[in-house]
């Protein structure tokens, strides 16, 4: 059964979640009106931290965090490991994890998942000591988005196509790395651009970096060798009709850990959106069901009825 007490933190600046219509007040009205007993703490972005810090040590066993996927990811970092269990109202753009979840990304959508969702353990990774719920990214991902960060507020359709084209140019710049894994076999793998989700990605028409099984205990890994524009785009579109795993140019493993090294010194990763300076070597692990969270029934009964992979034990 879901909680019936919960501490509400809510970002007044979330985005497509709050309008001048809406304020923390009524969210809270909201998810009271579930029959779910709240207390509401909001602040600043930058007192996030403390904010959940309370929630976690006050009395309720729900914390409900209301804000983008760096105020959601956050908020999992803390509430991992503790007694606590997190719900999620979503109001970011991508809002990976919660969609992961199966929670709509509508406010009252997402309420009722609060009371009718189910408690559920999942996996978090962890790189170098920084948490990641969904993925990490070295490469050209990340390089788009610290292009993204300079430009921010700034971009329009043609900028974002010249930053794009530049970047596809430039592709040959991107740190080449060596990734060791175990499986169960020593393996190693030279490239340029690397993936690492918390579980599988599902290779499915039209479902784009959609993960089911999020308790598995496996990291996803994913090395594109000498990648390319036209390589990407042909994997892309292979991703669009669900056959991107049988791209020859595409190493996909399951492990439990990964470390990668390079001649640098240290490396840009994409953590979930946030863009880390990691020193090398950069250790990949998994923490299994290190976070509690509220999840959809209908995406529990989805996970639960897909097929069993046994995936080969690693190390």
């Amino acid at each position: 059964m879901p909680p019936r007490t919960a501490t509400l933190i809510v970002n007044p600046k979330a985005g497509s979640l709050l309008d001048s219509s809406i304020t923390p007040q009524d969210i809270a009205e909201r998810v009271r009106a579930t029959g779910i007993e709240v207390e509401l703490l909001t602040g600043d972005p930058s007192e996030l931290g403390d904010l959940v810090e309370q929630a976690i040590n006050g009395p309720a066993e729900l914390v409900i965090v209301a804000g983008g996927d760096g105020t959601v990811n956050a908020a999992a970092r803390r509430v991992a490991g503790s007694d606590k269990i997190l719900g999620i109202l979503p109001s970011g753009t991508l809002n990976h994890l919660s969609q992961d979840l199966g929670i709509p990304q509508d406010l009252d959508g997402a309420i009722a998942v609060l009371s009718d969702g189910e408690p559920v353990e999942i996996d978090i990774g962890e790189v170098n000591g920084h948490s990641f719920m969904c993925s990490s990214v070295i490469g050209f991902a990340s390089r788009l988005a610290r292009q993204r960060e300079h430009w921010r507020g700034r971009l329009n359709p043609v900028r974002w196509a010249r930053v794009i084209a530049h970047l596809f140019r430039t592709m040959d710049r991107d740190p080449a790395v060596e990734v060791q894994i175990s499986n169960p076999a020593k393996v190693s793998l030279r490239t340029r651009h690397l993936t690492v989700a918390v579980g599988d990605y599902i290779d499915e028409p039209g479902r784009l970096f959609v993960r089911t099984e999020l308790d598995s205990g496996f990291l996803g890994l994913y090395a594109l060798r000498r990648p390319s524009p036209g390589k990407i785009l042909k994997l892309a579109t292979a991703a669009l009709v669900g056959r991107w795993r049988a791209d020859p140019e595409l190493t996909a493993e399951r492990v439990r850990a990964a470390t990668v090294t390079s001649r640098r010194k240290q490396i840009r990763v994409l953590n979930d959106g946030e863009i880390l300076l990691l020193d090398l070597p950069v250790e990949y692990r998994i923490r299994h069901r290190a976070l509690r969270v509220i999840r959809a029934r209908e995406a529990i009964e989805a996970a639960t009825a897909r097929p069993e992979e046994t995936p080969a034990e690693v190390a």
